[in-house]
C-alpha cells in the first residue's frame, strides 16, 4: 500500500511539474501495485492533456467502474467527447453528471457547449444562463462571465423583441427567480445603458434580494432617465415597499392615483404597501378598488390573502374561488390548483373555528341561565317565609315582575325574599 501511495504522489508531482511521460508511468506503476480509482482518473487526465484520446477514455472508463458516483470522471469525460465531436455521447455523460449533482454549475456550462455547437441556440442560452446562476451563487465571478459572454452573442441570434425579453425577466421576478432576473438586466443594461425601465426592474430585483443600496442607485438612475415614466414611477413605489420604506410609498401612490386613478396596478400596489403596514382594511379596500376596474385572478388572490390576515376567512375563501374559477378557465393549471389547496386548508380552519365559536356561545348560554336562576337555599328560604306554600310564592314573584319587569329572574327571587324578611321584623 505504501509503495502503491508513493508512486501515485510522484505521479501527482510529475504532472504538476508538466512532466507528463513520467506522470504516466508513475501512475502506471501506481495501478500495476493495487488497481485505484484515483490513479485511474489522473492518469485519463494526462493522457488527454497528451492527445491519447482512447487510452483516456480507457482509463476514465475504469475509474467509474471503480466509483460509479464520481461526477469529475463523467465531467472529465464529456470533456473529451465534445473535443473529438461526438456530442451525443457527451450529453450522456453530463446527464449522469446531473443525476448525481443536479446542481453541478460546469455540468450546465459543458452542456450549453453541446447545445450551442449542435446550433440549438435557445437552449444553448437557457443552460448557460442556469450555469452562470450557479456560478453566482457559488461566488464564481470569473466562470459566471465566461458564461454571460457564451450566451449574449448568441442572444443576437435570436428574433426576439425587447417587450419580450421584459416579459420574461416579469416572470423570473414574479417567480421569485431573482438570480436569472438579474443576469437577464445587467446583460440588458450593458447593451442599452438609457433604458431606465432596466434600471427600474433591476433596483426591484435587488431590493427584494436584499441589497437596498443597489436598489436605491438603480432606482435613481431611472428616474433621471425618465422621470415622466409611469412605470419608472410605479417602479420607485414598489421598490420603496421592498426596502421597507411603506410608508413612502403609499405617499408615491397617492399621487399617482391623482393623475392617473382609473389605473388598477397603481390601487393593487398601494394595497400591497398597507400590507406591509398591517393595515388590512386600507388594503383590501384598494385591492376592491382594483378589481372594480380589472377584474384578474391575481387580484382576487391578493385581496384573498390580505382578508385571511384581516380574519374574514369566509371572504378569503370566496375570492380564492374567483381566482380558482378563472385560473381553471386560463388553464394555468398550477395556480388553480394552488388556489384549491388554499381554499381547503382554510374551509377546514373555518369548520375549525366555526365549531369552536358554537362550543362557546352554548357555554355562555348555559352559564347565563345558571346565573339567572335561583339557588336551591334562595328557594327554600322563600318557601318557609311562605309557610312551604309554592302558590303563594309564585304570586308574590308575578307581582315584582309586574312591577320591575326585564330584570334578571333570580332577582325577582331575592327581593320578594328581602320584602318579606324585612317585613316581618
Amino acid at each position: 500500500m505504501e509503495q502503491e501511495l508513493s508512486f501515485y504522489q510522484q505521479g501527482l508531482a510529475k504532472a504538476k511539474a508538466g512532466d507528463r511521460y513520467g506522470a504516466v508511468q508513475a501512475f502506471s506503476n501506481a495501478i500495476a501495485v493495487s488497481p485505484d480509482f484515483a490513479a485511474y482518473y489522473q492518469r485519463g487526465l494526462v493522457l488527454f492533456d497528451l492527445g491519447d484520446h482512447q487510452g483516456a477514455i480507457a482509463d476514465y472508463n475504469q475509474a467509474i467502474e471503480l466509483h460509479p458516483q464520481a461526477i469529475d470522471v463523467y465531467i472529465a469525460r464529456s470533456m473529451l467527447r465534445i473535443a473529438i465531436g461526438q456530442l451525443p455521447i457527451a450529453q450522456a455523460d453530463i446527464a449522469q453528471a446531473l443525476e448525481i449533482n443536479p446542481k453541478s454549475a460546469i455540468a450546465h456550462q459543458l452542456l450549453g457547449l453541446t447545445y450551442k455547437q449542435q446550433n440549438q441556440i435557445d437552449k444553448a442560452i437557457a443552460t448557460y444562463k442556469k450555469a452562470a446562476s450557479l456560478f453566482l451563487e457559488l461566488r464564481d465571478e470569473n466562470n459566471c462571465r465566461r458564461c454571460i459572454e457564451s450566451y449574449k452573442p448568441l442572444e443576437a441570434l435570436l428574433p426576439t423583441s425587447l417587450q419580450d425579453v421584459f416579459k420574461n425577466v416579469q416572470q423570473k421576478i414574479d417567480n421569485c427567480d431573482y438570480t436569472n432576473a438579474l443576469i437577464d438586466l445587467n446583460w440588458l443594461i450593458q447593451i442599452d445603458p438609457k433604458n431606465s425601465k432596466a434600471f427600474c426592474l433591476r433596483g426591484l430585483t435587488l431590493g427584494k434580494m436584499g441589497d437596498t443600496q443597489g436598489a436605491i442607485k438603480d432606482l435613481n438612475q431611472a428616474l433621471f432617465l425618465d422621470p415622466q415614466n409611469l412605470e419608472v414611477q410605479l417602479g420607485r413605489g414598489k421598490i420603496r415597499v421592498e426596502i421597507g420604506d411603506a410608508q413612502g410609498a403609499i405617499s408615491d401612490f397617492n399621487q399617482l392615483i391623482r393623475e392617473y386613478p382609473s389605473n388598477p396596478e397603481i390601487y393593487s400596489d398601494r394595497a400591497k404597501a398597507y400590507l406591509k403596514l398591517k393595515e388590512y382594511r386600507s388594503s383590501i379596500e384598494d385591492f376592491s378598488r382594483a378589481l372594480a376596474l380589472n377584474q384578474s385572478p391575481q387580484l382576487f388572490s391578493d385581496r384573498a390573502e390580505a382578508k385571511y390576515d384581516y380574519g374574514d376567512l369566509k371572504g378569503a375563501i370566496d375570492d380564492y374561488q374567483q381566482a380558482a374559477n378563472m385560473w381553471f378557465n386560463q388553464s394555468m393549471l398550477d395556480r388553480y390548483r394552488y388556489a384549491i389547496d388554499r381554499i381547503n386548508l382554510w374551509q377546514a380552519e373555518l369548520t375549525k373555528q366555526t365549531k369552536d365559536e358554537q362550543k362557546q356561545q352554548a357555554k355562555a348560554a348555559a352559564t347565563v341561565d345558571l346565573m339567572q336562576m335561583p339557588s336551591l337555599q334562595l328557594q327554600q328560604r322563600l318557601l318557609a317565609l311562605v309557610s312551604g306554600n309554592m302558590a303563594i310564592a309564585q304570586r308574590l314573584i308575578d307581582i315584582a315582575k309586574q312591577e320591575q319587569p326585564n330584570m334578571p329572574e333570580i332577582w325577582y327571587w331575592q327581593k320578594v325574599v328581602f320584602d318579606l324578611e324585612s317585613d316581618r321584623q
